[in-house]
């Protein structure tokens, strides 16, 4: 079968995003919104003051600890993970595709989506959250079957937060695509796993790589227009069979008016995604990680070209502590970002559960050998509230449990029984067990 393309011509007055370098204007004439924001403390009368807006970035309270993290001239200040800043809603596990990527194919869960009755009184609690920032409605089905999901998005609005919300773009209508700009969401992610009509319609079955493309392309001219602009996000999921696509990512995302890509590898619920995977060399030899102690080399701007392919693919093959003018391209493994980045997620069913892996029970493979992981939650909105779940004891400890990582490294290890399921691991942790988590590990991620 020949390889179909797509058409990446951007007419003009067609509303998308051109390729913007810095501070350059987009078609509605705004700025794009820089990355980095820069905040000022200052010491007086022997303390310092902190400005509002960062209070809520770093999660103060009274009582709160704080780490600062100092690295050859580099302070870091990381927030109180006691605080929660960003919360997922899970508004159904319903989905209109069947994608190979996905981990619902090995589910024997019953499917449903949020009862609004119970969205009405989760949404009634999170005025109590005082460094709350942003909800993102997406988990493991497709936000935008929930035949509510706007009167959602206007609901977090209303309390002055950030919505977010994934999709896969197949009903990105004209009437939901209407919704979305008048209710004001703030970020839009589209699973995108594939380039070309081939690479992408054999991943994501049931879905039309021409049919999401136009859905796309219909909210970029309408994006922005009537003075609001929603931010457009490609989420990838990187396999053996469509990696020849990443390097027309940028492409795509000009064309589509994306300004964020993130590439996660395809999560093992079976023997056959495992075999799709392009990490299994870096888990097991811990390839882009930094390690205390070794050697560092620093090095400057360098051409990337064909005398400098073979040494630079040798140092980032071998090297660990590989930097750039001192800038590491190292990831912290054994760390959960979810954790880190306070947040906390809410089922379909009202279930809250501490992070994207332990949402929903699945089981995944790793050098052939099946792990079963299963859910857990530290309550229910529908009985209790959120604010006391996520303060409980429990929920607290096992925060502190994760952030210290002290977990069996079951990811590269096959030698114990213990890897079978995430019920305990061989360094005395009961369920549930981290140590297999391939978030934690760097190589699986999600908006």
């Amino acid at each position: 079968m020949s390889e179909k393309k797509f058409a990446l011509s951007m007419p003009e007055g067609t509303g998308l995003l051109a390729y913007l370098e810095k501070g350059e204007k987009g078609p509605a004439g705004g700025r794009t919104r820089p990355a980095k924001v820069v905040h000022e403390l200052r010491f007086e009368e022997g303390r310092l003051v902190v400005p509002p807006e960062l209070e809520k970035k770093l999660g103060l309270t009274s009582g709160a600890r704080l780490e600062i993290v100092t690295d050859r001239g580099r302070v870091e200040i990381l927030p109180n993970i006691h605080s929660l800043n960003r919360l997922y809603i899970e508004p159904t596990s319903r989905c209109n595709l069947s994608c190979r990527t996905c981990i619902r194919n090995t589910w024997d869960e019953p499917m449903g989506d949020m009862d609004m009755k119970v969205f009405g009184r989760l949404a009634g609690q999170l005025a109590r959250f005082p460094h709350l920032e942003t909800v993102m409605f997406g988990g493991f089905g497709e936000p935008t079957a929930h035949p509510r999901i706007l009167d959602m998005i206007r609901a977090v609005k209303a309390l002055g937060l950030r919505a977010e919300m994934t999709t896969n773009a197949t009903l990105l209508d004209d009437a939901l695509i209407d919704g979305l700009l008048r209710e004001r969401l703030d970020t839009l992610w589209i699973s995108f796993d594939g380039t070309t009509e081939e690479s992408f319609e054999s991943i994501r079955e049931g879905a039309s790589f021409p049919l999401v493309l136009e859905n796309i392309e219909r909210l970029g001219r309408r994006n922005g227009r009537d003075g609001h602009r929603i931010d457009i996000g490609i989420a990838f999921v990187v396999m053996k069979t469509n990696l020849g696509d990443v390097k027309h990512l940028d492409r795509l995302a000009r064309s589509v008016g994306a300004r964020r890509i993130l590439v996660s590898h395809v999560l093992p619920y079976s023997e056959a995604m495992e075999k799709e995977m392009l990490c299994l060399q870096t888990l097991t030899l811990e390839t882009f990680t930094f390690a205390p102690g070794k050697t560092e080399l620093s090095l400057p701007r360098i051409d990337v070209n064909n005398t400098t392919k073979e040494t630079l693919f040798s140092l980032l093959q071998g090297f660990e502590n590989l930097t750039f003018m001192g800038n590491r391209i190292a990831v912290d493994s054994r760390r959960c970002r979810f954790v880190h980045e306070r947040a906390s997620f809410v089922r379909w069913d009202g279930k809250v559960g501490p992070c994207m892996g332990l949402l929903h029970s699945h089981r995944t493979y790793l050098y052939g050998l099946e792990r079963r992981v299963r859910s857990h939650a530290f309550g229910d909105v529908r009985e209790g509230d959120l604010f006391e779940i996520w303060n409980s004891k429990a929920y607290a400890d096992f925060r502190e449990k994760v952030k210290a990582f002290d977990f069996s490294p079951c990811h590269v290890c096959g030698g114990c029984s213990m890897l079978e399921s995430n019920e305990e691991d061989c360094y005395g942790n009961s369920f549930p067990a981290c140590g297999g988590c391939l978030w934690a590990q760097g190589v699986i991620q999600c908006p």
